[in-house]
């Protein structure tokens, strides 16, 4: 269901103009996609890695963590970088429809008194943010995964 139609719906169960209504729709634009990514790295642990932990008398809790979460790193990675952008998006439409703050809703008041050029500063703001914080991920999960020796391998 795409997030501007069910966003009223949020807003009217969490109230107009509370940061409530932010936090519940930033949620929910990460929460699904970042819970589905990391569910399919889990689900894609080797079995006979996971036998190999039982075998040695290892427990469930021990297998999640030296076979399971280390194998969904990955996944997890991948959750994150894609969360990034739909987190400011779920923001600023949060922002936008409910609060009218921010620079969500400043984009809106620039918009209607035609102050184009602080409509595109706003736009490039939150695109610079929006792709350092895309790069810091991707950074973060270069150094974890080459310490883990998970790095791709160049042809």
């Amino acid at each position: 269901m795409p997030l501007v139609s069910i966003s009223p719906v949020i807003i009217l169960i969490t109230g107009r103009g509370t940061t409530a209504s932010v936090a519940v729709i930033g949620s929910i634009v990460v929460l699904f996609p970042a819970l589905a990514s990391a569910l399919f790295g889990l689900g894609r642990a080797s079995r006979e890695s996971l036998d190999l932990v039982r075998v040695y008398g290892g427990g469930s809790a021990m297998a999640l963590r030296k076979v399971a979460v280390p194998g969904a790193l990955p996944s997890l990675f991948a959750a994150a970088r894609v969360s990034v952008p739909g987190a400011v998006t779920g923001a600023l439409l949060a922002e936008w429809l409910s609060t009218g703050k921010g620079i969500g809703g400043s984009i809106q008041k620039f918009s209607a008194a035609a102050r184009f050029d602080d409509l595109w500063a706003s736009v490039a703001i939150i695109t610079a943010i929006t792709l350092l914080l895309y790069n810091l991920v991707q950074l973060l999960e270069n150094v974890v995964l080459a310490r883990m020796g998970m790095t791709q391998q160049q042809t």
